[in-house]
């Protein structure tokens, strides 16, 4: 549908962008004021009710489904986000998302600066006050106010490292390596995007995908935070990686069947021997940590 038609921009600066691709349901008299912003992505979904109205400095991201009811007025500064960048307890990606529909009722009045987060359903009848966060389901016929209290959650930190760089999506028995060695936190980074079979290795608390990582300062950061390299990816070695490993001494574990180097620092399994390369890492983390105490 031309939306344009639909809508009506009042006043100045309204930044919009719609994907060819995207499915859009309007009402009329739908408006918008200054300085709004409207984004919604490819194959997404934003369905707007009769008489919707934003007021300035609104702002609308919609990557997957946005369904807003009739007659809902929204103050100035609203932000409705349908999606989160995807994150572990060390990385958050930068074009990596995690979406859910948002759903808000008719008759409804959001307040002045009120932002409202992916997969939240608001009812019909809702008054929601400024300045309000908001992450979870509202009932209809409710009034909502915001407290100021702020809730902080530590984000996990493991007591060891490992660190791969792949151009595959294929890393031998690491499925078996990550449950074994559960104190290990696995960075697993890549160039470009990754498969949904490697990406579901996130399921585990100690994996941690990077995706499209194409400045070097992060994968040397990678590399200098590591304990040890796991050289266990199919495919060709990328960047020197292994090199670059064994130029700073970083110890490293690979199976025979995808060792990219052999050198001194290489301990190399072979691939129906994974339970002799989890004693060797633990041998490993164990050295470490007696050393570490010595030191100290």
């Amino acid at each position: 549908m031309d939306f344009r038609n639909a809508v009506q921009f009042i006043g100045d600066y309204h930044h919009v962008e719609v994907s060819p691709s995207a499915h859009l349901d309007f009402g009329t008299d739908i408006t918008f004021r200054s300085f709004t912003s409207l984004e919604v992505g490819n194959d997404a979904k934003l369905k707007l009710g009769d008489r919707v109205f934003f007021n300035e400095h609104c702002t609308i991201r919609c990557c997957k489904e946005i369904e807003i009811g009739k007659d809902t007025m929204f103050g100035d500064g609203v932000r409705i986000f349908d999606h989160n960048h995807k994150y572990s307890n060390y990385h958050i990606e930068k074009i990596q998302f995690s979406f859910a529909k948002i759903t808000i009722g008719k008759n409804c009045w959001i307040g002045a600066n009120v932002v409202i987060l992916k997969g939240v359903t608001i009812g019909d009848n809702v008054i929601i006050g400024a300045n309000a966060l908001i992450y979870k389901d509202i009932p209809a016929n409710s009034i909502v106010t915001s407290q100021e209290d702020l809730k902080i959650i530590p984000r996990k930190q493991h007591q060891f490292h490992a660190f791969t760089l792949t151009a595959s999506d294929t890393l031998e028995h690491l499925d078996y390596l990550v449950q074994e060695l559960p104190e290990v936190a696995f960075h697993i980074a890549a160039k470009t995007n990754v498969s949904e079979y490697l990406e579901s290795f996130n399921r585990y608390e100690n994996v941690n995908i990077y995706t499209n990582v194409h400045h070097d300062d992060i994968i040397e950061d990678l590399l200098q935070r590591a304990d040890f390299y796991l050289d266990i990816n199919r495919w060709g070695e990328v960047d020197n990686i292994v090199e670059r490993a064994l130029a700073i001494g970083k110890p490293i574990f690979a199976f025979d069947t995808v060792a990219h180097r052999t050198a001194e620092g290489v301990q190399v399994f072979s691939l129906e021997d994974k339970e002799t390369m989890v004693m060797a890492i633990r041998h490993q983390l164990e050295k470490m940590t007696n050393d570490s105490g010595e030191k100290e």
